[in-house]
């Protein structure tokens, strides 16, 4: 999915200030498209004569005031402005996404006071792709906050200008899509950081959102785009010590760079840096990527089984539910699923992106009118569950 988008960001709200703070209002109608709509939010402090921080927020599926609510805590406490499309659609190809971005995009600076050094876009999946690209072609967003995302493009992370803050889970078919954009932002030199959750290809919790701004606002002091704040700064890297001091091995390594990232330049990492060399060296660290890489590979091999398996069913009518539950490895991958290690996440992430494509290829039988061969995917797909 390309979302291409042209329209510059309006500095200075135009409109009168007329609109209710504290609370998510689920739909307010574009100026220049009624059709379009969005939800917002504004803290309850909110006062026009001010420039605040705003974010754009894109749901795959359509729903502004669910996604609006996972940032409303975050946004009342550190004062940002929500606004999250009711529009985005990870269904949907390029040209609705565009008009609903657009439309937004141009509509939110004219009605609420935003800090145009401080524009952020976050969204999930599809609207992970969609926050990433409004943020590659404008140049004018500070950072992104991209849940269970992906590159639309191979060379999408050359060049990168924003701030990055992604999530997924461990069980989510595009964890290792995460990976792979901290793996190109690391060599970058980038700024980023990645947090992972439990479970697949969802949201995160809001509590992993308001750490997705807190991170925020530190590279905001960073770039000088915000007054530096000793207070929260130690807050943070208390926080994030405490939080590293409780994990083992590739875990806490992961942890403690994030945290010589987040903090170089802002406070004192000494601690951070010892800690992660450290971890660097040890063997159960070098066991644990052993691992990871292994897994890895299995995933890909899996992925690539998956796509000639059901490639195999499309092109041959006669080919029966069995031998694609057999095809799929389906009763391997359950039972290897059923474990807590990393091969468990592994098989918990193939069997997600197989029932993804399964319902895929559901809806798209129906759509012919093939319902009969439909209905025998979807007893497979059932037989894809955990």
């Amino acid at each position: 999915m390309r979302v291409l988008l042209f329209l510059l960001f309006a500095a200075m709200a135009q409109e009168p200030d007329s609109y209710e703070r504290g609370r998510i209002v689920e739909r307010l109608a574009t100026m220049r498209d009624p059709a379009t709509t969005y939800a917002y939010y504004l803290p309850s402090n909110y006062d026009a004569s001010k420039r605040w921080p705003i974010v754009f927020v894109f749901d795959p599926g359509k729903r502004g005031p669910l996604a609006a609510e996972l940032f409303r805590d975050a946004a009342e406490t550190y004062g940002w402005i929500v606004v999250s499309s009711n529009d985005t659609s990870s269904a949907d190809d390029w040209q609705p996404n565009s008009k609903a971005i657009n439309a937004m995009w141009i509509d939110a600076p004219r009605r609420f006071s935003a800090d145009p050094k401080r524009v952020y876009a976050a969204g999930m999946s599809g609207g992970a792709i969609m926050a990433w690209s409004l943020a590659k072609v404008t140049k004018s967003v500070a950072g992104v906050i991209g849940c269970s995302g992906r590159l639309a493009e191979e060379h999408d992370a050359d060049s990168v200008t924003f701030d990055w803050f992604g999530t997924a889970g461990l069980g989510d078919f595009n964890y290792n899509e995460t990976r792979l954009i901290e793996s190109k932002l690391a060599a970058a030199n980038a700024s980023y950081r990645v947090e992972i959750v439990e479970g697949g290809h969802h949201w995160p919790p809001a509590a992993t959102i308001r750490e997705a701004v807190e991170w925020m606002e530190l590279q905001a002091m960073r770039r000088g785009t915000r007054a530096r704040d000793e207070a929260f700064i130690w807050r943070m890297l208390e926080r994030d010590l405490a939080a590293a001091a409780k994990l083992h091995d590739l875990d806490a390594l992961r942890r403690y760079d994030a945290i010589v990232r987040t903090f170089d330049g802002l406070a004192d990492v000494t601690i951070a840096k010892k800690k992660a060399d450290e971890l660097r060296g040890s063997s159960a660290v070098k066991r644990a990527i052993g691992d990871e890489k292994r897994g890895d590979e299995f995933e890909k091999s899996a992925k690539q089984r998956m796509v000639k398996a059901i490639h195999d069913f499309i092109d041959n009518d006669e080919e029966l539910g069995t031998t694609l539950v057999h095809d799929l490895d389906l009763p391997h991958l359950r039972k290897q699923a059923a474990g807590s290690d990393y091969e468990s996440a592994v098989a918990q992430r193939i069997l997600a992106l197989t029932r993804f494509q399964l319902r895929m290829l559901i809806a798209d039988l129906e759509q012919h009118g093939r319902t009969a061969r439909a209905e025998i995917v979807r007893s497979v797909a059932r037989q894809s569950e955990q």
